[in-house]
């Protein structure tokens, strides 16, 4: 079923992202960064799959307590948590998309409304259809839309503090599972002491290096995203309207 979202996922990617508009900065890189990160999910997650037969214990020890071990090991989840932050960062994304395409199609309403009026004051109706706005043409501008500005910096911050907890997740809960080489497991219903091992963990550990080095390019590409904007929309507006004014 993930390979059959992966594969119907991608097409539809290719298909919006084929839209030459750009009528924000860095749009197309985003619908590859959401290829790239469900692709990456839908791999990584292999070698975690026979997680259960991978782990096992030393000794006479019966199913029962094997699964407490097991269960007591790993008491949160790992490839729901890798789910959980790939849905968080395609909500964000269409959710920008969607705020990004309403005020797109305002402005356009807005434009050919104005057009519309000026060629009838002028009494050209042929000027109406050759001077009407294309859609593919509009470009949202961030130098006079603040508000559109504000959305667009906020989204980068959500990016990055989203991120930022997934690399918590992937750092200090999910890594330790597999990198201490002997699990000690007692439990009240099975003393033991029981010597547990989990098999494959070089594949496991490197499927979560991959993932840190992937949060490490987004929150690296949200903050030069973030910082070119306020550099050149915020910073080198105001010294322009300070220029004009004075």
């Amino acid at each position: 079923m993930a390979a059959a979202a992966v594969a119907g996922l991608i097409p539809v990617l290719h298909s919006v992202a084929g839209d030459k508009s750009r009528y924000y900065i860095g749009r197309q890189l985003w619908f590859g960064f959401i290829a790239v990160y469900g692709v990456v999910v839908y791999v990584v997650r292999m070698p975690w799959v026979p997680i259960h037969e991978d782990f096992w214990c030393h000794g006479n020890i019966t199913n029962t307590c094997l699964i407490e071990c097991f269960e007591k090991s790993f008491n949160s989840p790992v490839v729901g948590i890798w789910y959980f932050f790939f849905f968080i960062f395609l909500a964000l994304f269409f959710l920008m998309e969607f705020f990004m395409a309403q005020i797109r199609h305002k402005q356009i309403k807005a434009m050919s409304v104005e057009s519309a009026a000026g060629e009838m004051e002028e009494g050209s109706m042929v000027g109406i259809q050759e001077h009407a706005p294309s859609p593919k043409k509009s470009i949202l501008n961030f130098h006079q839309e603040k508000m559109l500005l504000l959305l667009y910096l906020l989204y980068f911050l959500l990016q990055v503090g989203a991120q930022c907890v997934f690399l918590f997740f992937l750092m200090y809960q999910h890594l330790p599972l597999v990198s201490q080489a002997i699990i000690h497991c007692s439990t009240k219903s099975c003393p033991g002491p029981y010597f547990c091992l989990i098999r494959g963990t070089m594949e496991k550990r490197m499927s979560i290096y991959t993932l840190i080095t992937l949060s490490f390019m987004i929150i690296l590409f949200c903050s030069g995203f973030f910082m070119y904007s306020i550099h050149h929309y915020l910073l080198k507006g105001l010294a322009s309207a300070k220029f004009w004014l004075d």
